[in-house]
């Protein structure tokens, strides 16, 4: 257990103990850090979701397992039967023509556009990005793009390079691959905690491609239910233990990401 979860988060799992029977609910995961993030251990390399072991640990009537899909295939697993969940997500992200339901918003943030920093250039560079090189996660939608993330349309728009995680998104922009990153913001203000070399070579804009609310995307007639997960959620809050995992992903105490990291 890492060690900036907090005393108060690490006792409670050490209360509630990792193992129960409960009945086994299919989680959809794609990476996207810092949220859901790749581990590597003596078995291999599979995605980890603090959020998703943190409700394992909090109820025992579900056990909650991570399949792991990508961002251009998870539709296509998720109409293939392979999960009826999705954490960290959002209806406007591609749900809207299939029979799914959402949570209550657990957790705000947004992506933030980033340059490098030159002589003269300010937040006025962001205003117009249809003739910048941009660069991004493949098969994420953007707002800049009007959430199309056909990687056709978007190379031939935007000139748009694509990358599988945020730090390798702004190694391209570093490298002058691009003209302009979009990176979470949550990401980007532990990127500059580990790099701080790198704080006066990037220009991050105030303007945001895009705000999140983060929900759960529920399979219509699955179980749990969207108002189970929704009573999941509030006890978790009222019980204090949510709290050290949005301060280690940089929100506040409610979930809500502050305006710049």
């Amino acid at each position: 257990m890492q060690r900036i979860l907090g005393m108060a988060l690490l006792a409670w799992l050490m209360l509630a103990g990792q193992a129960h029977a409960g009945r086994i609910v299919k989680v959809g995961v794609v990476l996207f850090p810092p949220y859901i993030v790749l581990q590597q251990d003596a078995r291999g390399s599979t995605l980890r979701v603090e959020l998703l072991e943190l409700m394992n640990s909090f109820q025992r009537d579900y056990r909650f397992v991570p399949v792991v899909s990508g961002p251009l295939r998870r539709f296509h697993d998720f109409d293939q039967g392979m999960y009826d969940l999705s954490f960290y997500d959002n209806l406007a992200w591609g749900w809207k023509d299939r029979a799914v339901d959402a949570t209550k918003v657990f957790l705000r943030g947004g992506e933030v556009y980033v340059a490098l920093a030159r002589h003269g250039r300010d937040e006025n560079y962001f205003a117009d990005l249809s003739d910048k090189r941009m660069i991004g996660m493949r098969g994420y939608h953007y707002g800049f793009a009007g959430f199309n993330n056909d990687p056709a349309f978007l190379r031939e728009r935007f000139q748009m390079s694509f990358t599988d995680d945020n730090e390798a998104t702004l190694r391209l922009l570093l490298l002058e691959r691009g003209d302009v990153a979009v990176v979470t913001e949550a990401y980007l203000a532990g990127y500059l905690i580990r790099n701080p070399q790198d704080k006066d070579r990037l220009l991050i804009s105030r303007k945001k491609d895009q705000p999140y609310s983060h929900s759960i995307i529920v399979r219509r007639g699955a179980r749990p239910t969207v108002d189970e997960l929704n009573q999941l959620l509030d006890k978790m809050q009222r019980a204090g233990v949510l709290k050290p995992l949005w301060r280690k992903y940089g929100a506040d105490a409610e979930g809500n990401y502050p305006d710049k990291p």
